[in-house]
Formats: structure tokens, sequence, C-alpha cells
């Protein structure tokens, strides 16, 4: 009995849901969604769309507050916050949900995907996507949709044009195995480093180098302490919807599907703000006198996809069957 008080007490502090009403009111739920990207990104973006959304199709019945920039805490910190039920919802980057969800891992495979970010959302959040977001449940997290960011670069303090030229650099990463395999593989020592903490990384000389879409790159300033960016494209950030799947469970079929709904409905207008915010910091920083930009030609992108094919069978052994299962669902998908 005492269990059970107790957990109800948890569940009412962490605020799994507020349920207020009244016979002239609405029943209210009160949710909390987090990210780590700042105010000016497409993450927000699809927040702030999403947060309209939903309280317009439920009348006002759900009440989303949004805590940007990490002001929760690191993404992986997050992740286990929505695992927990401390907070409702998080829009995370693949790699930091890795922690919890290790088949999240595929979005980090270099070289894998289709180049064409619009092909890229159809993909993950169709019949493939249903496969990978099959596992969330499993670790009490559902996954509402994938948002799909501009590609990744390869920034460094020296020049990189092919793979042997990572060879003893340190390398920045998010706190995902993959990641830090694949830059293994190319000789480099990857060190992961919270987002928000890379800037000074950079500055002294911690790291080398990092990788990250040009917004991210532009937002955060790391081009004023990176002297080199290669135009990689080599991989898609991508950010995963979660909400703690209990709470979502527990919820009126008519709230769910609200949810649902809305944040499928946010995606068009996540996309389009951030091929917006992508260009325009590629600009600036094609501007910045002391930061070199080249595009690696198709013999070097060869090259890097050559030495980093064996991660696709890391992530297989290292995820398990159900990595295997997602891997196959993604390339059926991409060879119709």
């Amino acid at each position: 009995m005492k269990k059970v008080l107790f957990s109800t007490v948890i569940l009412s502090i962490v605020g799994c849901f507020i349920f207020t009403g009244s016979a002239f009111s609405a029943p209210k739920y009160k949710l909390t969604l987090g990210h780590v990207e700042p105010t000016s990104i497409s993450t927000h973006a699809a927040a702030l769309k999403f947060k309209e959304l939903v309280a317009e199709r439920t009348n006002g019945a759900v009440d989303v507050t949004i805590h940007p920039n990490s002001e929760l805490g690191s993404g992986a910190d997050q992740a286990q916050m929505v695992q927990s039920g401390a907070i409702q919802m998080a829009m995370l980057p693949a790699g930091h949900i890795a922690t919890i969800i290790p088949e999240v891992q595929v979005f980090t495979i270099p070289f894998f995907f289709p180049g064409d970010i619009y092909e890229m959302e159809k993909l993950v959040n169709g019949p493939a996507g249903e496969t990978l977001k099959s596992y969330f449940p499993k670790r009490d997290v559902k996954a509402l949709e994938v948002l799909v960011h501009s590609p990744k670069q390869f920034t460094s303090n020296k020049p990189i044009a092919m793979p042997d030229d990572f060879k003893g650099q340190k390398i920045r990463t998010m706190a995902s195995p993959l990641i830090m395999e694949s830059y293994k593989l190319v000789g480099a020592t990857p060190v992961p480093i919270n987002y928000h903490e890379v800037y000074t990384a950079l500055q002294l000389g911690t790291v080398d180098g990092e990788e990250n879409p040009f917004w991210a790159i532009g937002e955060m300033k790391f081009h004023e302490v990176q002297k080199y960016i290669a135009v990689s494209n080599h991989a898609y950030l991508t950010s995963v919807f979660i909400v703690n799947n209990r709470l979502f469970e527990g919820m009126p079929e008519a709230i769910q599907q609200a949810i649902v709904s809305s944040a499928k409905d946010a995606i068009p207008y996540q996309i389009e703000a951030d091929l917006e915010v992508d260009k325009e910091n590629e600009h600036v920083i094609r501007a910045y006198a002391k930061t070199s930009v080249t595009t690696l030609p198709p013999a070097a992108i060869e090259a890097f996809r050559e030495k980093m094919s064996p991660i696709k069978d890391i992530y297989i052994k290292m995820v398990g069957d159900g990595g295997k299962n997602v891997v196959d669902a993604f390339e059926k998908e991409m060879n119709k």
C-alpha cells in the first residue's frame, strides 16, 4: 500500500500529466516538451507548430510548455526523463536517444540514406520508420515522428580531403556508440562532449573537430574556432519526437489522435524552416574569411563510404536482431 501511495505522489510531482477541470471548463493536460536546440532552429519551429495544432484540435484541453536550448538538461538526460516520466515529451537528436533505444542509431550510419531531404522524410516516417518506431514502447517511450534536418558536414582545424586525414584527430561526437565507432574506422579518437560545451572544447583544442549541419555550425559559431569545413553530406541529423508511452496510452483516444496528427502535421513546417536556416548559415560561413569551405569530390566520397562501410555490420552486431530488422526494412524501401 505504501508503495502504491509513493508512486502516486511521485507521478503528481513530476507531472506525467495534470488534469484540471470543472463543470464550466474542459479537462486539461499540461505537458512539458524539451529539446536541445536554440529557438532559431527548426526543432523549435516544429515544437511551436505542434503546440498550436494540438491546442486547436483539443479545444484547449492540451497545453504544451516548451523548454528549448537544453534548459532541461542534455539530450541524453532528457531522453531518460521522458522514459521515466519526469517530463512528458522531447524532440531529441537520434544520437542522444541511442542511450536508451540503440536501434535509433541507424540514422547515424554514414553514407547510408538518400540525398534528398524530402525523400528521406518520407522514408523515415513511412513503413521502414514504423519498423524502427516499434522498438520504442519496449523502453516506455513512444516515437511520434522523425524530424529530418539538413545533412552533416565534417569540420576540423586540419584539412580533410580523404579518410586518412582524420588519423590522430580528436573528434567531438554525441554520446552515440555508433558515431564513435564510425570515427574509429578512419583513425580518429571520438570524444563525446555536451553540445553546449563544444565551442569551448574546439577553442581550447580539447578536440580538433566535430560534425554538424551548416545551421548548427553557424548558430553555435563553431566556424569561428574551426579552420576547415568539408562538405560531405555524410549523414542526416535526425531528431525523434518522443512521448512517455504510459502517459500516452492512458489518455483518451481523441487526445491521442490529436497528438499524433498534430505531430505529423508539424513536420512540413519543420522541413521548410530547416532548409531556410541551413542555407542562411551556409552563406554566412562561406563568407567568413578565416574558415575554408570545400566540397568533397565524388572520389573522396566513395573513399569515405568504403572506409566506413563496416559500420552497418557493427550496428547490427551492437544492436542485435532489432538492428538487422531495421536495416532490412530501410534497405527494402530504398531499393524499391
